[in-house]
């Protein structure tokens, strides 16, 4: 019982991969890391536009006019994602990040701002909370996927446990191509929680997360620009409860 206990403990330390360039020190192999191996993609975009459209598909803007001060993640999945961020994120205040979907956190390092740091979402009040942000823009994505920024400007684009609610991914991820520096990042993160009504519905079946790295995989395999695309399995060691899964699927800018 005891060697186990300690070979459990020491799990985490002992992982170490390379996604995309970004050494990660946090992210392991395994069959969710390994999801896209050997994926075969079909000649057209796999997904209908039913498959995109949520239950509940009214205005954002609406939906998220209150704030939502909550977490969406269990603590060790936040953590687990903030310490990958470390690894791939500008040096504390040189370069560029643009944070989509955001909110009152990007999961960032604490205390961490990079010279431009732009956090775009929903709610006023949130982005006015976000810590890493030196400035911010409310823009709905699924109204309007087009981002008002010059080409070739950031150094990594985020997106933290919001990637399953995007309509529209296809025109999105073509901009955040367009946007991003060449070499540049970007890392669509996300959990096992959601909001059932708003979440597309090709997330749910199967609801599993080797299935939601194939659809996430899709939005840059299909989009306008071409990727270097990896998966980081960075969920904390023995998830269950609290401890929810946490990976990222990692897009570089050829």
């Amino acid at each position: 019982m005891h060697r186990s206990l300690f070979l459990l403990f020491i799990l985490p330390s002992s992982t170490s991969l390379t996604i995309c360039g970004i050494d990660a020190p946090n992210a392991r192999s395994s069959p969710i890391s390994r999801s896209l191996d050997n994926v075969e993609w079909p000649s057209e975009f796999p997904y209908t536009e039913d498959g995109l459209t949520p239950e509940w598909a009214g205005d954002d803007g609406a939906f998220y006019f209150l704030p939502k001060f909550v977490h969406h993640a269990g603590q060790e999945c936040r953590d687990s994602l903030t310490a990958f961020y470390s690894s791939c994120l500008p040096t504390f205040g040189t370069g560029s990040t643009l944070d989509l979907c955001s909110s009152f956190t990007s999961h960032y390092p604490k205390g961490y701002k990079a010279s431009r740091s732009v956090a775009l979402g929903l709610n006023y009040l949130e982005l006015l909370a976000n810590p890493s942000k030196t400035e911010f823009r409310v823009q709905d994505l699924n109204k309007n996927p087009t981002l008002p920024y010059e080409s070739n400007t950031f150094d990594v684009v985020t997106n933290s446990l919001s990637v399953d609610y995007l309509t529209s991914p296809l025109p999105l991820f073509s901009e955040i191509h367009r946007i991003l520096k060449p070499n540049g990042y970007a890392l669509m993160a996300f959990t096992n929680r959601c909001f059932p009504t708003k979440v597309v519905p090709i997330w749910k079946a199967p609801f599993t997360e080797e299935n939601h790295v194939k659809i996430v995989a899709s939005y840059f395999e299909f989009c306008e620009g071409e990727w270097e695309v990896g998966v980081a399995d960075v969920s904390p060691s023995g998830w269950v409860g609290e401890r929810d899964p946490s990976v990222v699927v990692v897009g570089r800018k050829k």
